[in-house]
């Protein structure tokens, strides 16, 4: 093993955990506490399901498509609008 790269990936993870240690810190120092839980939700929900708007998107897909095999949804074809037929 190369003892130098070793070095280096050490080197740069330390600076990471350190670089991002101290952005929330000063985040947090400013007064915007409120904002930075919001942001640290969005970022745990993100983890959780990091694919959550194009599973939505592919929902809405499958709808539309099962829709228009089912004939229940149009395309107008001038304005590409969705028409529902309910």
């Amino acid at each position: 093993m190369d003892l130098d790269r070793a070095f280096l990936v050490i080197v740069l993870t330390v600076g990471a955990v350190i670089l991002f240690n101290v952005i929330i810190y000063l985040s947090v120092r400013r007064g915007n506490e409120v904002t930075t839980i919001d942001l640290m939700r969005k970022a745990a929900r993100r983890a959780r399901n990091p694919w959550q708007d194009e599973d939505d998107a592919l929902k809405e897909l499958s709808e539309i498509v099962s829709g228009l095999q089912s004939g229940k949804v149009k395309i107008d074809s001038v304005d590409e609008q969705i028409i529902k037929d309910d």
